[in-house]
């Protein structure tokens, strides 16, 4: 049975919980799925141990075999085969060979990827539980889009601009003298880059005197940053936009003027054409 099938049993398995405990294990996998940036099933093959230097070894770390990814941010580096460092929170609940699907967020990224455990699920032995019919019992895929559907539509409800348009240049920002003292610099900056937007549909905002507009991005790949979307000239899509509030500089110049300047932060904040109905559909609830 593949790490699919397996984890797939695991929400099947729920169906035979008595019906009142059935909602709270629904609620507690939704939750899981929600607060989790990175997610696979795997299969233990270290504990007390970790998958590569500069990730401090301690009883809570453990060498995960990955067997498939659910779902991860496309910045990290993530495949079937991969060992990755899991720090978790009860290292008794794993031995050599467990089977589990774990819910992470991303912790030290070099010459591997370590992550730091949300939840995890025990993937069961032996054959597949039948779920009863009727049951309503959802899978991961169709967790994955309600959840996604409610955090799209709370993004484009509170963005500033949603638009769909294609990305024609690419630089560093330059930062001005005058926002200097407001810049954050760390060894976790973020090597601000500008984006050139053409715009090429509004969704949502007000009209631009200009077809373009700036858009400020991180492009280093430090885990405060990791997650963040990075772009690439004549990349196209829609993008879910915020004035920067981050960056220390609120506005850009483009052309030779000054314009507000705007972030597109966090993983959805940039989708792919092929969603513009479905972000249509929500902007009109």
């Amino acid at each position: 049975m593949n790490t699919s099938r397996l984890f797939l049993a695991g929400i099947l398995w729920m169906s035979l919980l008595s019906p009142g405990e059935l909602p709270q294990a629904t609620d507690n996998q939704a939750a899981l799925v929600k607060q989790s940036s990175i997610i696979f099933a795997g299969t233990v093959s270290q504990v007390a141990a970790t998958s590569f230097a500069g990730v401090p070894k301690s009883a809570q770390t453990i060498v995960v075999r990955v067997d498939s990814v659910l779902k991860k941010p496309a910045a990290v580096s993530l495949k079937k085969g991969d060992n990755v460092t899991v720090e978790v929170k009860d290292p008794a609940a794993f031995q050599d060979g467990t089977q589990a699907t774990f819910f992470a967020d991303g912790w030290i990224f070099g010459a591997g990827v370590a992550v730091k455990e949300v939840g995890h699920e025990i993937l069961p032995s032996g054959g597949t539980p039948v779920a009863a019919a009727g049951t309503g019992e959802k899978t991961f895929g169709q967790l994955q889009q309600e959840i996604g559907d409610q955090d799209l539509q709370r993004r484009v409800a509170t963005a500033d601009y949603v638009i769909i348009g294609r990305i024609t240049d690419v630089h560093q920002w330059i930062v001005p003298k005058s926002a200097a003292a407001r810049y954050r610099t760390s060894e976790h900056s973020a090597n601000w880059h500008e984006a050139v937007l053409q715009i090429q549909s509004i969704l949502k905002g007000p009209k631009v005197k200009r077809n373009k507009m700036i858009v400020r991005f991180p492009q280093s790949q430090d885990v405060a940053w990791a997650n963040a979307p990075k772009f690439e000239k004549q990349q196209q899509g829609i993008f879910i936009l915020k004035k920067d509030q981050v960056s220390g500089d609120a506005t850009a110049s483009l052309g030779g003027y000054t314009v507000d300047a705007y972030t597109c932060l966090t993983p959805g904040d940039w989708l792919p054409l092929s969603d513009e109905a479905r972000v249509r559909s929500l902007l009109k609830k």
